[in-house]
Formats: C-alpha cells, structure tokens, sequence
C-alpha cells in the first residue's frame, strides 16, 4: 500500500511571498486547515515549507502585526517531511512519528508537490485494511460445535 493512492487532492499550495491573510482566505475557501508552501513558480514548484491555521494565529500573535503584513515564508514550518507517493503505509507512519508530525506533503518522483496526507488519511486506510481483513475471517468456515 502506497501514500500516493490516498493522499488529499488537489494539492492547496501557495508561494512563500503570499500574505497570511491570503493564506487564511484560501484555507477557508478551500475547506482546509494547513497548505503546502511553495518556491519556484507555477512551473517548477517544490515544496519548501508547511503552514496551518495555529502556525497562521501564532504568528500573528508572536509579531503583533496585520495579516496583510505577514508572508507566508515569515509563518511557515520549513523542512517540513516530505513523502513520495511511491512511499508504503508503513514508511510513512513510522517517518511521521520520528519528526512528529501529523500532516505531510507527497510528492512525485520529481518532487512536484500533488497533495497532502495527514494522520487521519493513514487512519482511514488502515482501518479500511482491517475491516477487510476481518470481513475474509467472517467468511471462513467454523467448526461446528458438538
């Protein structure tokens, strides 16, 4: 089982030079909590940081400053974990616990960003995975009792 079959998709990506508030504007827009942030352009994007709506509050709080003051680069976690989409289940969960964290961007071979898989992504899959296997048990013939 790879990441790439069940990340969050499309990827919600902005650039590092994106105000806080056009940041928040696209989280609510797009119904999410965090973005990947992005260098390169339209053409070449690569993944150089992460930023949710805490890291959004906090910076806000730590600077005293308007949102339209505040960049995304200014906000965000950089070196964030990063996943390729061939990576397995497994790989994923025990990176995720080494750094931390609950949230990462995947990426193709060509580190081209194209979603986001968090804890819960993971959790649904396995629990999915389990389900089934306990539906192929369900199935097995029992011994009759005597």
């Amino acid at each position: 089982m790879k990441v790439g079959g069940f990340y969050t998709r499309p990827v919600v990506a902005v650039s590092t030079s994106a105000t806080l508030a056009e940041v928040a504007v696209r989280m609510r827009d797009e119904g999410v909590g965090s973005v990947i942030v992005t260098s390169g352009g339209e053409s070449h994007p690569r993944v150089v940081g992460i930023i949710t709506d805490r890291d959004i509050i906090r910076a806000q709080l730590e600077r005293k400053a308007d949102l339209s003051r505040l960049s995304a680069g200014e906000a965000m976690t950089q070196k964030p974990l990063v996943l390729h989409e061939r990576e397995s289940v497994d790989g994923a969960i025990a990176h995720m616990r080494t750094r931390g964290v609950r949230r990462a961007p995947v990426v193709t071979a060509d580190e081209r960003p194209i979603g986001l898989v968090s804890l819960d992504d993971l959790l649904t899959e396995l629990t999915t995975t389990l389900i089934e296997v306990v539906g192929i048990l369900g199935q097995q013939s029992r011994p009759q009792e005597r």
